[in-house]
């Protein structure tokens, strides 16, 4: 891995408490911002032995801006500033600066004139025994692609004079970086790095409030960093973040958070991971915590859909439902260690996710290999042993466990508790197709980056998804298994009015789990056998199927009849869908079913689920 740096920009709270977090985190280095210096009590040289202390060496002082101008006078007064910066430098024990290209309005425009005025600060520099990183600013008056800014370096030719490259500056104006691999030896002194959303915005305000880190957006990152390194560059891999949520969390987290990326992106980089991937199997277990209340309503919906009890734990009270090799494992207790902490015991949610792994021990390594904690386990279904199953807990109330069970079957004895009538599994279902998580704001990009980093898995693009209650984001991440199967987790950015820090209350349901079938029309119609009152779809949503799409009045009269939900990408794959009616404020079940290779989750239908479930509590109601 390469030395790591951060800038203090990306982390809340007093300098002080910046540095100690970003030495905490296992950082070689530290971006010192100016604002960050000039609100800080310590003097220059008191910071500079504050760094030391925490092992921590200065790489950058940033940012210098505006240094070129028009104004003849307003330039040689820049020049004198520069002067009084590389003073303040030289006690703290840097010697590179970052200037910045100007985006203001007396900005330079002719190279040759620029050229002119970089050559002047660089012999400043020289002679001050310092030196400039030139930053291209994406959003600058005249130089904003790093090609042009590396052009006139390389006219200047002086050897106080490289480059600042910025991941974020050259991907969010969708420039090339392949040409970064040609820049002259040595020329490159500095790299800042930063991940981001895809988003159609300024470009200016997506730099300021929407910068994340790397594994938590959408950036080729791999693709850039292979570039840097093609080049020569040996420095130090600094993070520049700026990002609304990281000012106010917790810096000890997001500096954490932070050194993980860093590991991440340097396996992006090598094109493999540094440490071996871990096997990993299908879905084969989930835990809902239910608590005492609702606990028999997920059970009744769970025998709806072809799960039924075959044992509870004697110690806690876990129910084991099966349906085939598939497990749901309900919680009714409320204040135990089997409920997440947080978790509103009357508030059915997620808590847990069980996936196949012959080498539960393997996905423990990999995960101190990134500073992620291995949850302690001690539940029915295991020992303890990491052996036979390792728990990474991805927010404070969801986990993903890692079992050595091939199924259900293979750890039902532990529920020591029968009941009198044993019902064979229904095998209405097949499997799980996907699981429907809420995050709330705080959570969102350390999972985006755990999921990502320590289990691999790849983001679709992200959704913005309007329905009758507002608007929700949603992020489908995909791994592919060795069973050939495929781990699917839709998340769910839970705005901060509706963010609990528990389950995410919300009307209309947020975190399911969508259970796959191979006949959606039989499966159906078995479930209604069972008792299931699916949701009633409107009519309107039929006829506009009819207009949509090509289907038979037959195919679409008979959906009707079932509450079948349906939708076909432009390859010909096509979804089937139907669901439970929501438990509690969150909780809802789906069953699914995917022909022709379909890759999304029927996101255009999630407006008439939310719809027709408000419509039923209505009716309720009355």
């Amino acid at each position: 891995m390469p030395r790591t740096s951060i800038a203090t920009v990306c982390l809340s709270g007093t300098l002080s408490e910046k540095l100690d977090a970003a030495a905490a985190a296992g950082f070689d280095g530290v971006e010192i911002f100016e604002p960050d210096l000039i609100a800080s009590a310590a003097r220059p040289d008191e910071l500079a032995r504050t760094v030391a202390q925490r092992g921590l060496t200065i790489d950058l002082y940033q940012p210098f801006r505006d240094l070129d101008s028009v104004d003849p006078g307003r330039f040689a007064r820049n020049l004198i500033r520069l002067e009084r910066k590389f003073d303040l430098m030289d006690q703290l024990g840097c010697d590179l600066l970052l200037v910045c290209s100007s985006p203001s309005a007396d900005a330079v425009t002719d190279d040759a004139r620029l050229s002119d005025q970089l050559a002047a600060a660089a012999a400043i520099a020289r002679r001050r025994g310092k030196r400039i990183a030139y930053e291209a600013l994406a959003w600058g008056a005249h130089v904003s692609d790093y090609r042009h800014a590396a052009r006139l370096v390389a006219t200047v030719d002086d050897p106080a004079l490289g480059n600042c490259l910025d991941s974020f500056h050259i991907l969010s104006r969708g420039d090339d970086p392949s040409a970064i691999a040609d820049l002259a030896p040595g020329s490159i002194f500095f790299l800042q790095l930063a991940d981001a959303p895809m988003m159609s915005m300024d470009v200016l305000q997506w730099s300021r409030h929407h910068r994340c880190l790397p594994g938590q957006g959408n950036f080729d990152l791999g693709g850039f960093i292979r570039s840097v390194q093609a080049a020569g560059y040996d420095g130090p891999w600094s993070l520049e973040v700026f990002s609304d949520i990281f000012r106010h969390a917790d810096p000890t987290r997001t500096a954490r958070d932070a050194h993980r990326s860093l590991r991440y992106l340097s396996e992006l980089g090598a094109g493999s991971p540094d440490t071996d991937s871990p096997d990993a199997g299908s879905v084969v277990s989930v835990r809902v915590a239910a608590g005492p209340v609702l606990a028999p309503k997920v059970a009744e919906t769970l025998s709806h859909i072809g799960f039924d009890l075959q044992g509870v734990d004697s110690g806690t009270g876990l129910q084991l439902y099966r349906d085939a090799g598939l497990a749901v494992v309900v919680d009714p207790t409320a204040g135990t260690v089997w409920t997440a902490p947080g978790v509103d015991p009357d508030m059915p949610t997620i808590a847990q996710i069980g996936v196949r792994s012959d080498h539960p021990a393997s996905w423990a390594q990999r995960a101190a290999a990134y500073d992620v904690p291995v949850a302690p386990v001690s539940a029915p279904g295991t020992d303890g042993n990491a052996d036979e199953v390792v728990r990474l807990d991805v927010t404070d109330t969801l986990a993903i466990d890692l079992r050595a069970e091939a199924s259900a079957a293979d750890w039902q004895e532990r529920f020591d508790l029968v009941p009198r009538r044993t019902v064979e599994p229904a095998s209405l279902v097949t499997g799980v197709d996907h699981v429907g998580i809420g995050i709330g704001t705080a959570d969102w990009e350390g999972a985006m980056l755990l999921l990502r980093s320590v289990f691999g898995m790849s983001v679709d693009d992200g959704l913005d998804l309007p329905d009758a209650v507002g608007t929700m984001r949603s992020q489908a991440l995909t791994m592919p298994t060795s069973s050939g199967a495929t781990v699917r987790i839709v998340a769910s950015l839970v705005p901060n009015q509706l963010d609990t820090r528990g389950p995410l209350r919300r009307r209309g349901g947020l975190t399911h789990v969508a259970f796959e079938c191979a006949d959606i029309v039989e499966t159906a119609r078995a479930c209604r056998a069972r008792g299931l009152r699916a949701l009633s779809i409107p009519d309107n949503y039929y006829d506009d199927l009819a207009a949509r799409f090509d289907l038979s009045d037959t195919m679409i009269d008979g959906m009707r009849s079932l509450g079948i939900l349906y939708d076909a990408d432009a390859d010909g794959g096509e979804f089937f869908h139907f669901f439970t009616p929501t438990i509690g404020e969150d909780l809802f079940f789906e069953v699914v079913c995917r022909r022709g290779g379909y890759r999304g989750y029927g996101e255009a239908n999630s407006a008439v689920r939310v719809a027709a479930e408000l419509h039923r509590r209505a009716v309720a109601e009355v």
